[in-house]
């Protein structure tokens, strides 16, 4: 197991969690040429390569700027379609766990990954990498106001947290604009899976705190979580109402999702989506056996465009074959 590898509960509503802090080096202005975007970091890499047990970890590469790895980092949730635009650097850990963006909005954007419902322990690691830095490179800190950002909703504890959810009852119910009301009431939002101005497809959904000034990061995070905890619980209210109404339609579209993974030749983005939401569905509502649900969540990533290669068709190929491979174990409870 991987030295950044974080595992949470809810695996099978909550796809993965994430914890970005944004950070300004000080002395430096807020906007930077390439060459001191270049110079950050390789102080930034310096910095963590200092430490013996995590140095060895990381790895650091260039962004070239509307690249096809670039495109691809951004299916990985790596970097942000902004940096991907831009170029920049990425700092990664071998496992992707940890990624921090230089170049982007603020010099630093330094992001913690993990599976499940997870953000407070993704903060944890967050904070020890940020530390770790700070040691070597001082960050801009007002003592009133907290940490500086270029934007000024940023300020404070430059913190984004959000997790991941799978709520694709809340959304064929349309219960989903409730729960969005009920999150900003909590100071949180909901987007799409990645992240403001995107589309949830296949009842992905991203919750993140609204706020980063008065309040800390653990009092955020954990605000975030029980928002979270709550919408997952609609949505398991959701999925045994829609049982109780038509069972039987419902195992109809599980079973003809899961045959279409297992059989299709060619397969487009936005049906394998929805053939592996609905497999999901069916394995948390006991309709399938035999596939762990993490593992679709990992295949929902994989068989993004950027993440494959050829042309359209071919594409369209490898993206059946990667699904039938992972409907191989799946098994009917009729």
């Amino acid at each position: 197991m991987s030295m950044f590898t974080i595992h949470g509960g809810f695996t099978g509503l909550a796809a993965s969690s994430r914890v970005r802090l944004a950070r300004n080096l000080k002395g430096y202005p807020f906007r930077l040429t390439e060459a001191q975007h270049s110079e950050i970091a390789e102080k930034v890499f310096a910095a963590l390569q200092s430490n013996p047990t995590i140095g060895p970890e990381f790895e650091k590469k260039q962004i070239i700027p509307r690249s096809t790895e670039a495109a691809r980092l951004i299916e990985e949730h790596l970097i942000s379609p902004e940096l991907a635009q831009n170029g920049g650097w990425l700092i990664v850990s071998r496992d992707g766990g940890v990624a921090i963006m230089v170049g982007e909005e603020d010099h630093l954007r330094l992001q913690v990954i993990g599976t499940g419902l997870c953000p407070k322990e993704c903060l944890e690691t967050a904070d020890r990498i940020a530390a770790l830095i700070e040691n070597a490179l001082p960050f801009a800190y007002d003592a009133r106001l907290g940490y500086l950002t270029a934007c000024p909703t940023n300020v404070g504890t430059g913190l984004r947290a959000s997790v991941m959810l799978h709520l694709p009852m809340l959304t064929a119910t349309g219960e989903i604009s409730r729960m969005t009301g009920y999150a900003g009431s909590r100071g949180c939002a909901v987007r799409g899976a990645y992240g403001e101005g995107s589309k949830a497809v296949g009842g992905f959904y991203q919750i993140s705190n609204q706020v980063t000034l008065g309040a800390s990061a653990a009092e955020l995070t954990g605000q975030l979580v029980e928002t979270a905890a709550a919408i997952i619980d609609a949505e398991k209210k959701a999925r045994e109402q829609v049982r109780s109404q038509s069972e039987a339609a419902l195992r109809d579209r599980i079973q003809r999702a899961a045959g279409t993974m297992k059989s299709a030749y060619l397969m487009e983005t936005s049906e394998a989506l929805t053939c592996i939401s609905d497999v999901l569905v069916g394995l948390q509502m006991g309709f399938l056996t035999g596939t762990d649900p993490q593992a679709l969540y990992r295949l929902e990533q994989e068989i993004r465009p950027a993440m494959l290669t050829g042309a359209p068709q071919e594409r369209d190929q490898k993206r059946a074959a990667l699904l039938r491979d992972a409907a191989k174990t799946l098994q009917f409870d009729i």
